[in-house]
């Protein structure tokens, strides 16, 4: 996580939640926002290369996704350990008891299937260790994303009537520019759902060459 850019007062859980995260960068759209990891693009070209951190960054991203054969289920269990080790301190530092008020959203994936692989553990588990309210369930994949487009979103469902009055916490596993972030936020926001925030698991930093 980018600490530089994380709210002054982390130790001082604070009851307000728009006070909590007022001091988090924004994206276009005006959503504040966090990520827990840099998440760097590789290529084998060149003389690009990437540390050790970095490398443990990218696996736990890629398995945490479990979307490929090549994610076995103790390399998906590992990294869903590790990005709740992360998440629950950000949550617990940032919110304190003011946590319990939030709904966690996770963003879908492309399809119900990656959706329901990544995610719906995760959302179990957190929301069980936090107090938070689990919105999973009520964000439902109507079709998966056809490939047409710029954002990952398929199409779906919100259960307005589950979200009439809760104050909501976005997340997704990685953030490249924000857009597939900002276009769910709209369409959430326009439905009168109240969006405080989201927390990203890895951010992608642009490619460093070295020598």
């Amino acid at each position: 996580m980018n600490n530089e850019t994380s709210h002054p007062d982390m130790a001082k859980p604070c009851d307000k939640l728009s006070a909590c995260i007022e001091k988090w960068p924004q994206l276009n759209g005006g959503i504040h926002y966090q990520y827990l990891v840099d998440y760097h693009s590789y290529t084998g070209f060149g003389t690009y290369s990437l540390t050790n951190e970095e490398w443990d960054n990218r696996e736990m991203i890629y398995n945490f996704k479990n979307n490929s054969e090549l994610t076995d289920p103790i390399s998906h269990k590992n990294a869903l350990d590790k990005a709740i080790s992360l998440v629950l301190p950000l949550l617990s530092d940032t919110f304190g008891e003011a946590t319990k008020q939030l709904t966690l959203v996770c963003i879908p994936a492309s399809t119900a299937e990656q959706t329901a692989a990544r995610f719906e553990e995760f959302a179990q588990r957190v929301t069980e260790a936090t107090g938070m309210t689990n919105g999973y369930e009520h964000i439902t994949i109507v079709a998966d994303k056809d490939g047409v487009g710029d954002s990952h979103l398929p199409e779906y469902a919100i259960d307005t009537e589950f979200f009439d009055g809760r104050r909501v916490l976005l997340f997704d596993d990685i953030m490249v520019t924000g857009g597939s972030v900002n276009k769910f936020a709209t369409r959430l926001s326009e439905l009168g759902i109240d969006i405080v925030a989201a927390v990203v698991l890895g951010k992608t930093v642009a490619k460093v060459e070295r020598d």
